[in-house]
C-alpha cells in the first residue's frame, strides 16, 4: 500500500473533523465581528513547486495536490475584507491531512470582469512532519496573492510558503498554486 494511505479513512475523519472546528471558529468569529454578505468557492487541490529536493534517500515532494476546501470571501468590497477557507488535501509527503485559514485582503478589479488581491493569511494546517507519516497542526503566516476571472467565477490562489523547519527539520521554500470555482 501507498506511504500515508493505509488508515486513509480514519485519519481524513480526524482531520476533517479538526479542520472543520477550526474554520467554523474562523469564520464564526470573523462573522461577528462584521456580518457581511459573501460568496462561496469551491478550491480544488493544488500545484506546487519546491525549491529544493528532499534530502531523504529515494524520496521525492509531491507537487499535485488533489483535495477539496470551501472559501467563504466577503463581498462588501471595502478596501480590506476577509476570506476563511477549510478544506481537505494531500500534502507534500502525498499523506491526506487538512488546512483552515483566514486571510486579510485587499482588491483591484479591472473594468471588465477579472480582478486581483492581496493579503496575508493565518493559517493551521494538519499534516504530515516527517517521513514516517507523523501529522501535527502546523500554523502559519502566509503572503497570499489570488487572481480571477468572469466576476471571480475562476480564479487562482497562490501561496508563498518560505522555507520553515519542526523538529530540526528543515523545510524547502514552496510556491502552492489552488483552482477556486465560485458556487453562486
Amino acid at each position: 500500500m501507498a506511504h500515508g494511505t493505509s488508515d486513509f479513512p480514519q485519519r481524513l475523519r480526524i482531520g476533517a473533523v479538526c479542520t472543520l472546528v477550526g474554520w467554523a471558529s474562523c469564520a464564526g468569529a470573523a462573522w461577528a465581528l462584521d456580518p457581511a454578505p459573501a460568496q462561496w468557492l469551491l478550491h480544488t487541490g493544488g500545484l506546487s513547486h519546491h525549491f529544493e529536493p528532499t534530502h531523504a534517500a529515494g524520496r521525492q515532494w509531491n507537487e499535485q495536490h488533489p483535495g477539496l476546501g470551501l472559501e467563504r470571501r466577503e463581498t462588501d468590497r471595502t478596501d480590506w475584507h476577509w476570506r476563511q477557507s477549510v478544506g481537505i488535501v494531500q500534502d507534500s509527503r502525498s499523506v491526506w491531512g487538512g488546512y483552515a485559514g483566514a486571510s486579510l485582503m485587499t482588491e483591484w478589479r479591472t473594468p471588465g470582469t477579472a480582478s486581483v488581491g492581496v493579503g496575508l493569511g493565518a493559517f493551521a494546517f494538519y499534516r504530515s512532519v516527517s517521513w514516517s507519516g507523523r501529522r501535527a497542526w502546523v500554523p502559519a503566516l502566509l503572503p497570499t496573492l489570488s487572481l480571477g476571472l468572469l466576476d471571480d467565477r475562476l480564479g487562482v490562489n497562490l501561496m508563498v510558503v518560505p522555507p520553515i523547519g519542526t523538529d530540526g527539520e528543515r523545510r524547502p521554500a514552496l510556491v502552492f498554486v489552488q483552482m477556486t470555482y465560485r458556487m453562486q
